[in-house]
């Protein structure tokens, strides 16, 4: 009988699968900004997006403060720096 897994056994092997990839975690993204939000916290979350897809993405505060000299909008044009991370909780995976 083949083995049976739990969704958290699933999320956790693919989280895992991500975080020892390379090229996920070192990776230059081009797209155009959209629901852009500025949380409370001082995260900004938005989405990247191109003609054929949609990423989410998350820049943590801290984060932003080294690394952001603008105001995110809608409509931006961009190539963002991060890595591509499962959220485990929600089995989704975005760019950080």
């Amino acid at each position: 009988m083949a083995s049976i897994y739990t969704v958290g056994q699933v999320n956790n092997y693919i989280k895992r699968m991500f975080n020892q990839d390379f090229a996920l975690n070192n990776i230059y993204i081009k797209g155009e900004v959209s629901n852009c939000k500025y949380h409370t916290s001082g995260h900004i979350y938005f989405t990247l997006k191109d003609k054929t897809g949609v990423l989410q993405a998350v820049m943590f505060a801290g984060a932003r403060k080294n690394g952001l000299k603008f105001r995110m909008k809608e409509g931006d044009n961009c190539i963002v720096l991060g890595s591509i991370r499962v959220y485990e909780r929600d089995g989704k995976y975005q760019l950080y």
